[in-house]
């Protein structure tokens, strides 16, 4: 769902909001999306690195095609856009976390959930947490309750932050552009073992969660359109010839800047 550098979906019923100051270095934000009248057309969560949660509270649901009944699905961190359909009452609700910053609330190594949607997760008692949203009265009830269970769990949450999220600040301010071997070179462990601890934290290697960032950089300057566009993106994406870029970008989002292009230009995307 929506991130630093992903956007929002173009759907009437879509409101995000922004977490407590508390939370917001661990939440990116929280959102609600409830669907009337004909089913919208397959939408795309493109990745950014992300971790979060979502609950179904009614109409249909599919997410890489698999079909999803109410109740709460976990969603890990991707390497690739996932398609989600969706019917004419879909009500749904999620909370989006920053990269590297699920851990205090799933409560396991990012790797593990990494590439996966609706794990389930016994010690978060997901399920009750479902009913007991689904049940509130609005979507200002919906979100104190969530935040008030987040609080809980980061205040149980034996956690700091370690030189692998100095790293992925690091890449997240260049947005993947900056060499790789420097960052990994400040770090006071061996490459073998921050890379390790990246992966715990994040759910991906470095050299992941660069290119994800630097496509998602791609698309949204690819929305400005013009002349040249897709050459000038690929530069200041970072790189150095279309070929390398038009690869990265379709490993990703399944199609070619090209095609991403034209379909953004028809209204989509």
């Amino acid at each position: 769902m929506p991130s630093t550098l992903n956007t929002a979906p173009a759907l009437a019923g879509y409101q995000q909001q922004a977490p407590s100051p508390v939370l917001a270095p661990f939440v990116q934000c929280y959102w609600w999306l409830a669907l009337n009248g004909p089913a919208p057309d397959l939408q795309f969560l493109h990745p950014d690195g992300g971790s979060g949660l979502i609950f179904h509270f009614a109409g249909a649901l599919a997410l890489a095609g698999q079909e999803r009944g109410q109740g709460a699905i976990v969603s890990g961190p991707t390497l690739t856009s996932t398609a989600m359909a969706m019917g004419t009452q879909s009500r749904l609700m999620g909370v989006r976390f920053h990269p590297g910053m699920g851990y205090p609330f799933l409560r396991l190594p990012l790797a593990e959930l990494a590439g996966t949607w609706g794990q389930e997760l016994p010690q978060l008692a997901l399920a009750e947490l479902a009913e007991r949203l689904a049940q509130a009265p609005s979507q200002a009830a919906q979100k104190a309750l969530v935040e008030e269970v987040l609080l809980g769990c980061l205040a149980k949450a034996d956690w700091t932050p370690g030189p692998a999220h100095q790293v992925l600040g690091a890449i997240t301010k260049e947005k993947g552009r900056g060499p790789l071997a420097p960052l990994l070179a400040q770090a006071n462990l061996s490459q073998r073992q921050l890379e390790r601890q990246f992966k715990s934290w994040v759910g991906l290697s470095p050299k992941q969660f660069s290119r994800i960032q630097r496509v998602a950089l791609a698309r949204h300057r690819l929305k400005a359109g013009g002349d040249g566009v897709i050459l000038d993106t690929a530069f200041e994406a970072g790189y150095f010839d279309q070929a390398h870029f038009t690869h990265d970008f379709k490993a990703v989002l399944g199609i070619t800047p090209g095609q991403y292009l034209k379909k953004h230009q028809g209204g989509k995307g």
